[in-house]
């Protein structure tokens, strides 16, 4: 359940009434920053989600679900506040003990439930709803037949949004195929929509098509609106470039435009851009740029395996 849910967990819209130097901030990850702004201007219901969402990203999870459960009261019938508010709660539960976990899902589950009753064409909501409803435990409100109800009554509102929904519950069953095949029929009617694309490129890359997940990156990333989608498109066609020795020259620029854009930030997946962006600079020969890049990770702590495994594959052909 963690994962699914806590992948919206940035997708949630910010109403236009958070200035943009603000907004941006966030998307750049610069959570520090934004947090000692924020202490300089006049709070209101989307500055205070806002920074519920930096305190998020920067793991200090408690102190968002208290500021959190204050905007709750305060303005009960903002669907952003709720469902940010319950997305938290299922991260809690995940984490905590089980006598937390269990009130902190449950209640997660009401405020879902708040959210789509105020406004079924808020979406984020609905997706999590659904997804809740798919993967919880039935002791804490999970029902797979409820997942397909509301995925049902979705698709009624939003084609697009239920084919999503229905994707998510064919993922979560081991229907990998079943579920590239419903993105690919709702893609011949709707044609490049960006959520579609990036989600057929997520499925195509945990099937290990990594060539296809290359492509279907390349072609979501000129319809895509939001900067944190873009640059999360634009790591991984650098990624899979390293994989599928094509594109080799996109991965580049890609990479390079997104640690560019991450610069002084926290964004956690910055030494692992720089570890890719090596890998290319050395398969295209240049050795010095690959060296200087491994220079800045080369002593970054970290228990991913993969992460250590390649950077280590990387030093001996860097000595070479």
């Amino acid at each position: 359940m963690k994962s699914v849910l806590l992948s919206l967990l940035l997708s949630l819209p910010t109403t236009s009434t958070v200035p943009t130097e603000l907004q941006q901030l966030f998307e750049q990850a610069r959570y520090p920053q934004l947090l000692q702004q924020l202490q300089q201007v006049e709070p209101n219901a989307a500055l205070q989600l806002l920074k519920a969402k930096a305190l998020i990203q920067q793991q200090q999870r408690e102190e968002a679900n208290t500021l959190l459960n204050e905007l709750v009261i305060a303005y009960p019938n903002d669907v952003a506040i709720l469902t940010q508010a319950a997305l938290n709660k299922v991260a809690l539960a995940n984490d905590g003990s089980l006598f937390q976990a269990r009130k902190r899902a449950t209640d997660a589950l009401a405020l879902f439930q708040q959210a789509v009753e105020l406004d079924a064409h808020f979406y984020p909501a609905q997706q999590a709803l659904i997804t809740f409803y798919q993967t919880a435990p039935a002791n804490v409100g999970g029902s797979k037949s409820l997942a397909a109800e509301q995925a049902n009554r979705l698709q009624q509102l939003n084609a697009v949004q239920g084919v999503l929904a229905k994707v998510m519950i064919a993922v979560n069953e081991s229907r990998l195929n079943e579920a590239l095949a419903m993105l690919e029929q709702q893609l011949q009617l709707s044609i490049n929509q960006p959520d579609l694309l990036l989600r057929k490129a997520t499925l195509l890359a945990q099937q290990n098509a990594y060539l296809a997940a290359q492509e279907a990156y390349l072609k979501a990333l000129p319809f895509l609106t939001d900067p944190i989608q873009q640059y999360s498109s634009r790591f991984q066609i650098g990624r899979l470039a390293v994989f599928t020795n094509q594109y080799q020259q996109q991965g580049i620029e890609a990479l390079e435009s997104y640690l560019a854009y991450y610069q002084g930030s926290q964004q956690s997946r910055v030494s692992r851009a720089k570890l890719r962006l090596a890998q290319l600079y050395l398969q295209q020969g240049n050795k010095e740029k690959a060296r200087s890049l491994y220079l800045q990770i080369a002593e970054v702590l970290t228990e991913e395996q993969d992460f250590l495994d390649a950077r280590s594959k990387l030093g001996s052909l860097l000595q070479q």
